[in-house]
């Protein structure tokens, strides 16, 4: 089949359009830039989300043969590799907005210690940016999005004079929150990005509890609503939908020149021609375009002449536990929807005095699926039987707490992402193969975890539904990758400048989570936003500059 060529430049082509590529596409276009996006999917259609369909009306609606929309990427459509002994949960959303869709909203700022650690602990390079150059850009990024969130302002987890009003802690967030304060944990309002009043035309959230269907009324920050539709409207923004990108093409000079991709459904082959070419498909998959970008120039990858890309690849180790706190138990069932998630959040613990502490870097943790919310799967684990089981289901219900702590994991040259050449994808494009765990340094944090979680419940007086110590999610569920793409000082130990830019080709960018040194205890987007804000900055000065 040949290959179709289209006949325009674009000033800067970017692959993806979740967090990372809808900014990019949004701050280019407001610049002035003609931007091409591709997308590997197609937009969502907002209307025919069940935000708001009951569990029996769920099940109705399975039975007529109807289905939800499907967000989540199938393996079976595009599968990947882990060696035996080591799953990796790789979770990926192919349309339009990508995972901010159907994300948990969590929108915390990285601290100065967060970005000061690695150069701090000497573990690997450190980050060459600061919280003084990203400032800036978290204040202008929480102002377009919207994120609800306190008044707190902590060493680990800095403060926002730009967030909305918070929601009210659940009766069992406060009963918790209570708790850790007795033993020395500080537990804050959590950080999302809801939008808890009208701003900027978007609708504020009414608290149905169900985001992780997607948001019918775009009451949080999506990339599509938030950042491509106003991108489009500039008039400078050509969007591919199911456009699946297999190879960044360079032309005689070592630049990029543009990006060969293949349609989703039919599976003919495209090229499309930029000056500048931006990545932003995700880490995973990001990585595996750069390594699939190959020839006589780049025989390892396009940038990728150190060995550096798809290394140290990191993520976070979490796990999680349930109680009943004694208080609600039998109390009367309450309305406990609230913004999907958590309402408080626990920013890094440090014990006094680093008390116990033989690790590095440290933890945070998120709580979800408290009181009265739809779905009961406690019940499985509570002993009993027939009258007896449905009395103590039921006087449980109202009560439940869950704690999910995240673990930092350290990165690891040989935690990586490679390409297995022997097996491809529909596409013809290799699959990536994942080979990753977490370390030493990791099960002595996860005890530590263990023991926080424990003290805590115990100063609730909680009821802990059985759990086993030292267990851990399987790696990839925190869903956060980073660091297959670094961005650092040294060209020999890193792909990327502190803009993102690649050392080795200089109109390359790649401006997602694999440009992140480290995956710190926290959740990315906030600081994906803000980086690629950043970086797309710097790269709009440089084309007006004449420079790239």
């Amino acid at each position: 089949m040949p290959i179709r060529e289209s006949q325009e430049i674009a000033d800067v082509i970017v692959v993806g359009s979740g967090a990372a590529g809808g900014m990019a596409a949004w701050n280019l276009t407001r610049q002035g830039a003609r931007v091409t996006l591709l997308d590997a999917g197609e937009r969502f259609n907002r209307a025919k989300y069940w935000s708001h369909v009951r569990p029996w009306e769920w099940r109705q609606r399975e039975a007529r043969g109807l289905h939800p929309p499907e967000f989540y990427l199938s393996t079976a459509e595009q599968p990947y590799e882990t060696p035996p002994g080591r799953p990796f949960d790789l979770i990926r959303v192919w349309g339009r907005g990508g995972k901010t869709n159907v994300w948990g909203r969590v929108a915390l700022r990285y601290s100065d210690l967060n970005f000061r650690e690695p150069a701090l602990d000497g573990w690997e390079i450190p980050w060459p940016v600061t919280y003084a150059e990203m400032a800036p850009y978290y204040d202008r990024v929480e102002q377009l999005i919207g994120v609800c969130g306190g008044t707190d302002d902590q060493p680990w987890l800095p403060g926002s004079k730009y967030h909305l009003p918070p929601p009210n802690p659940r009766c069992g967030e406060y009963l918790i929150r209570r708790a850790a304060h007795r033993v020395g944990v500080s537990i804050v309002h959590g950080r999302r990005a809801v939008v808890t009043r009208e701003m900027n035309g978007h609708a504020k959230c009414h608290f149905c509890g169900a985001c992780g269907r997607g948001c019918d009324i775009a009451a949080f920050f999506n990339s599509s609503d938030y950042l491509v539709d106003p991108a489009l409207a500039t008039g400078r923004l050509t969007i591919l939908d199911n456009a699946v990108a297999a190879e960044i093409l360079v032309g005689d000079d070592g630049l990029a020149s543009g990006v060969r991709y293949l349609g989703r459904r039919t599976r003919d082959e495209h090229v499309i021609r930029g000056r500048r070419v931006v990545v932003a498909a995700s880490c995973v998959d990001s990585t595996r375009l750069l390594l699939n970008s190959r020839g006589a120039r780049y025989p390892n990858g396009i940038g990728n002449s150190n060995d550096v890309i798809g290394r140290y690849l990191c993520e976070q180790i979490r796990f999680h536990i349930q109680a009943f706190v004694p208080e609600l138990i039998g109390a009367r069932t309450q309305n406990d929807d609230g913004i999907s998630g958590g309402h408080i959040y626990m920013p890094r613990f440090v014990p006094p005095g680093g008390k116990g502490r033989d690790y590095l870097r440290g933890f945070g943790m998120q709580f979800w699926g408290f009181g009265a919310q739809a779905g009961a799967s406690f019940a499985k684990r509570l002993p009993g039987f027939g009258v007896d089981l449905k009395r103590a289901i039921q006087r449980r219900y109202p009560a439940l707490v869950a704690l999910h702590p995240y673990g930092e994991v350290l990165p690891r040259r040989e935690n990586r992402i490679t390409l297995d050449e022997t097996r491809k994808d529909a596409y013809g494009v290799p699959l990536a193969r994942i080979d990753y765990a977490p370390g030493e340094n990791e099960r002595k944090m996860a005890g530590a975890m263990y023991a926080t979680c424990e003290e805590i419940l115990h100063a609730a007086k909680a009821e802990v539904l059985p759990y086993r110590r030292g267990s851990l999610d399987v790696s990839g569920g925190a869903i956060h990758e980073h660091g297959t793409c670094r961005m650092g000082a040294d060209p020999k130990r890193s792909a990327l400048n502190k803009y993102c830019q690649s050392h080795e080709v200089r109109n390359l960018f790649v401006v997602d989570g694999a440009a992140f040194p480290t995956a710190t205890e926290k959740n990315p987007t906030l600081t994906i936003l803000a980086n690629a804000w950043r970086a797309t900055d710097y790269l709009a000065a440089e084309m007006s500059a004449g420079r790239v």
